[in-house]
């Protein structure tokens, strides 16, 4: 076994000169100093790919090109055909790795050589880099017997936070790259898709391996609604069936946030007929019921 291996860490970005400065600092500060940063921007206009000259011409562990792109997962899948490491991570922009995260990953596949993918736990950022709260991560980091759960688990939502991933270079040939047709949760499917493939080889490290940054030109905050349709879709693609508790909790957000009920029912109507099918029977009642009594103006509940 090769004792330093080669680790690539791909990077999507577009019009995040705001952020992407902090990530790249939380790369190439880290303790594993083997490693290529493959960034692949898609046409930044606000400085960004000035600063990426300027820090590539620095440090040639960082590899960039700016191009059109089809949105994210396109643009990582580009940045995956680039890759050369044996190991694999993938950093957002504007979220950073913490102090350790790479080694402590190359290590625990050096300790568990089945493992393909291993995650660890998340925490959340904001847009000043201030810690607001846990990603609500599985098994929990305080559990002193944690066991990497069932893919079933899913069912419940998404319990990896992203850029706590690393997986071997080969696991892009089992089960190939990212979704491009998937435009939010094309993470979510990754995940799903690997956890279906090899049990039994995910690995878990019960250490916070990053920063996922929330702010509100994020994924998870202005595609509230996609994300929660794409979830149920390809979890009864994968899993034959989905849970009707994607929608509602979106209804629920969308309420709390003082979306107006009357415009919120008109957009649950226009997509029942696309989530419906994806339901078993008794999930399919529990949701029209819920839009009924939440957003029907009509409706006594």
């Amino acid at each position: 076994m090769n004792e330093h291996p080669l680790v690539s860490i791909v990077m999507p970005s577009f019009n995040q000169a705001q952020f992407i400065e902090e990530a790249l600092d939380s790369l190439l500060t880290q303790s594993w100093q083997h490693l290529e940063v493959i960034v692949q921007d898609g046409g930044s206009t606000d400085g960004t790919q000035e600063l990426l000259a300027d820090r590539s011409a620095k440090d040639k562990r960082i590899r960039w090109a700016s191009e059109p792109d089809n949105g994210p997962a396109d643009a990582i899948n580009k940045a995956l055909d680039k890759a050369r490491g044996t190991y694999i991570g993938w950093l957002n922009s504007d979220d950073c790795f913490t102090p350790g995260a790479v080694e402590r990953a190359v290590n625990a596949f050096k300790a568990h050589p089945e493992w393909i993918l291993c995650y660890g736990q998340g925490q959340h950022i904001d847009e000043k880099s201030q810690f607001t709260h846990l990603y609500a991560t599985l098994p929990d980091i305080h559990d002193p017997n944690p066991e990497v759960p069932e893919q079933r688990v899913f069912q419940q939502g998404c319990f990896i936070c992203q850029p706590t991933v690393y997986f071997k270079a080969t696991m892009l040939t089992l089960i190939g790259k990212l979704n491009t047709d998937i435009k939010a949760s094309f993470d979510f499917d990754y995940w799903v898709r690997a956890f279906k493939a090899f049990p039994g080889r995910i690995g878990y490290l019960p250490d916070v391996q990053a920063s996922s940054r929330l702010h509100e030109n994020t994924i998870t905050y202005e595609q509230r609604l996609r994300v929660a349709v794409e979830g149920i879709k390809l979890l009864a693609e994968h899993q034959g069936a989905a849970q009707s508790h994607w929608m509602e909790n979106y209804m629920h957000e969308q309420i709390q946030r003082g979306r107006n009920k009357q415009e919120l029912y008109q957009e649950a109507i226009e997509t029942l007929p696309t989530l419906l099918p994806c339901l078993p029977e008794t999930e399919q009642i529990k949701l029209q019921q819920a839009v009924n009594q939440l957003l029907n103006p009509d409706s006594e509940g």
